[in-house]
């Protein structure tokens, strides 16, 4: 377990590494919006005074303090043959830079090295027994899998989009070969996005929530917003899929 958290502290590093490179490239170019001293002031001045109270974390555990967030699904599709994974360490690397973590035993991997291109959905709550359902078994496996997973396409992509997320982006896939080949790590160009109409993406970039009751599914390994295996098997039993040892996709 401990060599499984080091492994991913290092790509979470490496990936970090290609954020800290775009950033010295692009960042110059953004126009940075101006900044009220004062209310800085103001805040900061909360603090003064004041002893924090903190503890120490243990090196394999210090990943969990930049955790991505929501567990989102990567969908792919080649040749005619598409395929959706479920995928926790997927994040932003600038407004039009995706990472994404996908592992060789995954199958939409090949779909997605052999297309070019992949799908970033953001499931929500609602959705949690098809996150489990696409992350617990391989299309290799079985190859009906995704007959109880909704797709629909969007004009100009032939790229199948999972139904009842909150948002999609389409990534084509930058190339950095050893990247991928020696940490998993795919660098996507945002081509294409949409959001359901519950969602908004607003001039910040955040997907804000319209209805309360309609919220992104997270699964942290903190523990902190993942939900219980006793509610996971009842949402599970109630959509008629049974809860599958959590493989890869």
């Amino acid at each position: 377990m401990n060599n499984e958290n080091n492994l991913r502290t290092f790509l979470r590093l490496i990936a970090w590494r290609i954020v800290a490179w775009w950033i010295t490239k692009e960042g110059p170019k953004m126009n940075m919006p101006s900044i009220n001293i004062q209310i800085i002031i103001t805040l900061n001045s909360m603090h003064k005074g004041k002893t924090m109270s903190v503890q120490p974390v243990e090196i394999s555990k210090a990943y969990r303090l930049l955790q991505v967030g929501s567990t989102t699904m990567i969908s792919a599709k080649y040749d005619g043959v598409e395929n959706v994974m479920s995928a926790a360490w997927v994040g932003l690397a600038g407004e039009r830079k995706v990472v994404a973590y996908i592992g060789t035993q995954a199958f939409t991997r090949q779909l997605v090295e052999k297309s070019g291109y992949f799908v970033v959905q953001i499931p929500v709550v609602s959705q949690m027994a098809t996150v489990l359902y696409a992350g617990g078994r391989s299309y290799a496996d079985a190859p009906d899998k995704n007959d109880t997973i909704p797709f629909f396409y969007q004009p100009e992509f032939d790229l199948p989009l999972v139904a009842g997320c909150a948002g999609w982006l389409v990534c084509k896939v930058m190339p950095y070969p050893d990247i991928q080949q020696q940490h998993n790590l795919f660098m996507g160009d945002i081509v294409a996005a949409w959001s359901d109409d519950r969602y908004s993406a607003t001039d910040t970039g955040s997907l804000m929530m319209r209805r309360t009751s309609y919220g992104p599914f997270t699964m942290s390994q903190a523990g902190s917003s993942m939900p219980s295996a006793k509610a996971a098997n009842s949402i599970m039993a109630g959509s008629g899929l049974t809860l599958p040892g959590h493989a890869d996709r």
